[in-house]
């Protein structure tokens, strides 16, 4: 615990336009502490008349800047005789479910994470290429594997295996802000394969399709280990392009993604929803 933290405190009651609330600065100062590794996940904070002496602040003070912190996953707090306050791990799976919580009030429709797939994962996979790391490529070369053993016996796990495919492009391309934006839509992706692959179970040509799908991952994989960056970048956003179109075409209005329920018949058209009274 930083021994002037209470100083921190008042340098941003200064340097603040719009002077926040006490609490807020609390916070502040211990979520800097936190994200600057003063304060490691395990640690725990001093006992709260320390904290109110330190900062000198109140008790509820103390108690809203502490419940910040836990709303924020950064800390967990118990009660009792030995309770306190201690840093925890960052939960990127909360993150995420917010992420995606978000995005559905939003509005947001399947073509919209599609655009967003276009743009994030083509460069990732000509990182990925330049990176040349054998296991990453051999990671691929399972999921492909596994893949192809289910596509015809289990639909919904060969769906969670190709969204499965382009996490492990972004997660092996090398840059840290990529691996995280792919991880807080991920969960999206996966619900949205497993979505309109129910919703394509019956329909002819499916199978063909999905050993297409399987040829385009076997040859981006190829592309990665004997060609250069940019002519992976340009076959996947192109292969991306492609399954787009097949995706929307199997909706005949646009769809808002669906974050909380199962995949299965749980889209909603975008728009508003007719009054059973109208």
């Amino acid at each position: 615990m930083s021994m002037n933290a209470s100083d921190r405190v008042k340098g941003l009651k200064t340097a603040a336009t719009k002077r926040p609330k006490a609490a807020e600065m609390v916070a502040a100062e211990l979520r800097h502490q936190i994200v600057t590794g003063r304060l490691k996940p395990g640690d725990k904070l001093h006992p709260e008349n320390v904290l109110q002496t330190e900062f000198n602040i109140s008790r509820p003070t103390l108690r809203e800047a502490l419940r910040l912190l836990e709303s924020e996953s950064l800390i967990s707090i118990t009660r009792g005789k030995y309770g306190g306050s201690r840093v925890t791990s960052v939960d990127l799976g909360a993150a995420a479910r917010q992420v995606g919580v978000f995005l559905q009030i939003e509005g947001t429709t399947l073509e919209d994470v599609w655009l967003a797939r276009t743009i994030i994962e083509p460069p990732a996979a000509g990182l990925m290429a330049a990176q040349r790391n054998a296991s990453a490529f051999a990671a691929l070369d399972a999921n492909i594997a596994a893949a192809r053993e289910v596509a015809q016996s289990d639909p919904i796990r060969y769906a969670d295996l190709s969204a499965q495919f382009s996490i492990l492009i972004t997660q092996n391309c090398g840059n840290k802000t990529i691996q995280l934006l792919s991880a807080l839509i991920y969960d999206i992706i996966r619900k949205q394969h497993e979505h309109i692959t129910e919703r394509t179970l019956a329909k002819a040509g499916v199978d063909k399709l999905r050993q297409d799908s399987i040829r385009s991952r076997m040859e981006v994989v190829e592309l990665m280990r004997n060609s250069t960056p940019a002519a992976v970048e340009t076959f996947w956003r192109a292969h991306l392009l492609h399954m787009r179109d097949l995706v929307m075409s199997a909706y005949k209005t646009p769809m808002t993604i669906e974050v909380l329920n199962g995949p299965v018949g749980k889209l909603r058209p975008v728009g508003k929803v007719k009054r059973a009274d109208s």
